[in-house]
């Protein structure tokens, strides 16, 4: 093989090229830019033909880009290999090469930074990367290195998840990935140094690893109160050095102070129609018993209310008008005048999330079981209403369900209308059809908490339906248990029959005992038999959501007929105004009496 310097211009392009599809302009431009600055580090390989004109075997791109670079000669090697290996040499050239990690990048960068003390418009221009770039790949400078091994391997987090993580100290991020892989390592091995595998990384949930890691951060341009403000309640602001460009990135991570600060500057700040209300689990403010929130196609009105609140979790301020129903009579009128609202201190419920989550997990697990259990024999009525009831699950999309687990991988309903329909005709097999349509079913049902990810009521309906109590475990044990609070496991033990106790560990204790090694216990909250009431619950909802709505129109209705009719009334005086005399009475239109105001249903 011999190295020449030769002008990329006379290379002759091989008619027999792999790569067909032309890459962005974009990219060549990129890769021009760089050849420029650092020249061209890849020589083509070439063979030179019996007119002597030297034909491209590999390297098309780095040759047109030199070309775009305005280079007068470049090197090229010059083979002379069997010629019928070219096309293989030219596939393997394209088809086998692997760009760098991103942890590679980042090492690269840093000896660009630390050895060759290059700045870093410098290091832009010469990689053809934006300063923000830099700062992505600097992310990975606060990571353990197990995950810049998952990130080198293809399977790590995602751009949001790297910055949650970096925002932990090493030995923080140390101390939980130990935590996750205590079980995977092996004998002897620290799991805090676990290197993942390409099949772990199939059943790892980053996003919550990330909340895992997660600080909170309350930042200033979310803040309604000012500098003063901030300092009197003794705020810190630190800068995220990893925020968008353009905006105030200072934040802190002192929830008490920051809240504090934004109900100052709530109270400073409230006006005169404005009530500072509580929120509920989800953010939204609490508003009086008799009102109604203002909606974007409602026109503004006089009495018209704002309700001012604090999310709990953002600490975000937020305001919501809203507005108080109104009786027919003034006196009812009177007593429904809006006042401020007062926030009851709340009660700590029996159960804490955490218990709740581990229910419906516990629930999930149960009905998928007997999901699996009835698949082989199902009636085929249940099955319909099985499906009738999945398909209205509050959790079903049209994009995602449970066994969507990668986003190029079949989900369970492309793998049913494959094996039934695979010429564009059912197959009518009953066992098949059953097999899929139960795996659709599991594939969508779960018993998740979560008012975004989970199933609601339908769920625990399917799990009377299939008997899925019988799938319970013994959920007398203590990590679960200890998610109880005090008053809890009270009304748990004496459920039982069993004494009070003095503190809520001997009463975990005593229930333990009392159930046994082979006994079985589960709370009436955590079993599938309450699912009927909290499912007419949520069926009255709706039928009173509808009622509301009908009067609310009732009432819109009613207003439009006073305004008419005071119109028509106006036309008629306006028209006696004009010519008293030769008014033709009989022809103007009949005044219509304005109805009384309608009152909306509670």
């Amino acid at each position: 093989m011999e190295l020449r310097e030769i002008d990329p211009k006379t290379l002759r392009a091989n008619p027999d090229n792999p790569r067909r599809a032309a890459p962005p302009v974009e990219e060549d431009r990129r890769l021009a830019l760089n050849i420029r600055a650092v020249g061209l580090i890849h020589p083509p390989l070439v063979r030179e033909g019996g007119d002597g004109v030297l034909t491209i075997i590999a390297g098309h791109r780095r040759a047109r880009c030199s070309i775009m670079a305005k280079l007068k000669t470049i090197p090229v090697f010059v083979t002379g290999a069997d010629e019928e290996l070219d096309g293989l040499v030219a596939a393997s050239e394209n088809m086998i090469r692997l760009g760098m990690s991103e942890p590679d990048q980042w090492r690269a960068v840093s000896r660009m930074r630390s050895e060759q003390k290059m700045k870093e418009t410098a290091i832009c221009k010469a990689l053809m990367v934006t300063p923000a770039y830099l700062r992505r790949l600097d992310l990975l400078a606060h990571l353990h290195p197990p995950i810049l091994d998952a990130i080198e391997l293809g399977i790590g987090p995602d751009d949001d998840a790297r910055k949650a993580i970096a925002k932990a100290s090493p030995d923080e991020q140390a101390r939980v990935w130990a935590e996750i892989w205590a079980e995977s390592a092996e004998e002897g091995q620290d799991p805090a140094d676990y290197r993942m595998t390409v099949e772990d990384g199939q059943h790892m949930d980053w996003d919550d690893l990330a909340r895992a890691f997660s600080i909170a951060a309350f930042y200033a341009r979310d803040a309604r109160f000012d500098d003063a403000t901030a300092r009197r309640h003794g705020i810190v602001w630190e800068e995220d050095l990893f925020g968008e460009g353009g905006q105030d990135n200072r934040y802190t991570s002192d929830a008490r102070a920051y809240a504090a600060a934004q109900r100052e500057a709530m109270e400073a700040g409230l006006p005169a129609n404005g009530h500072i209300t509580p929120t509920d689990d989800y953010g939204y403010p609490v508003l009086p018993e008799n009102a109604y929130p203002v909606q974007a196609w409602h026109e503004a009105g006089e009495d018209d209310q704002i309700a001012v609140f604090l999310h709990p979790v953002t600490l975000r301020v937020g305001e919501k008008g809203f507005r108080i129903r109104l009786n027919v009579s003034a006196t009812s009128r009177a007593s429904e005048s809006p006042g401020p609202v007062v926030e009851k201190p709340r009660e700590r419920p029996d159960i804490s999330g955490t218990g709740l989550k581990m229910i419906g997990e516990i629930r999930t697990l149960a009905l998928h079981r007997a999901l699996d259990g009835a698949a082989d024999a199902v009636d085929p009525w249940d099955l319909v209403g099985a499906l009738l009831l999945a398909l209205g699950c509050g959790n079903v999309t049209v994009k995602n369900d449970t066994s969507h687990i990668a986003y190029h991988q079949p989900t369970a309903r492309d793998n049913a209308l494959a094996a039934l329909f695979p010429e564009g005709h059912l197959v009518r097999d009953p066992a098949l059809m059953r097999h899929h349509a139960m795996t659709v079913v599991r594939s969508i049902a779960n018993c998740d908490v979560s008012p975004y990810d989970g199933s609601g009521p339908q769920a625990l309906l399917l799990g009377i339906l299939f008997g899925a109590d019988s799938h319970m475990p013994n959920m007398a044990v203590e990590d679960f248990l200890k998610t109880y609070s005090k008053a809890g496991i009270t009304r748990a033990v004496q459920a039982e029959g069993l004494p009070e106790q003095a503190t809520g560990k001997l009463m975990r204790a005593a229930l333990i005992n009392h159930v046994g090694p082979g006994g079985h216990w589960v709370p009436d909250v955590a079993g599938f038999a309450g699912a009927p009431v909290a499912w007419k619950e949520k069926l009255d909802r709706q039928r009173g959501a509808a009622a509301r709505m009908v009067a609310l129109d009732a009432e819109l209705e009613a207003d439009e007929t006073h305004e008419d009719a005071g119109g028509a009334a106006d036309a008629v005086a306006g028209a006696m105004q004009v010519d008293e005399g030769e008014a033709d009475m009989t022809a103007l239109p009949n005044a219509a009496t304005p109805e009384p105001e309608m009152a909306l249903a509670a």
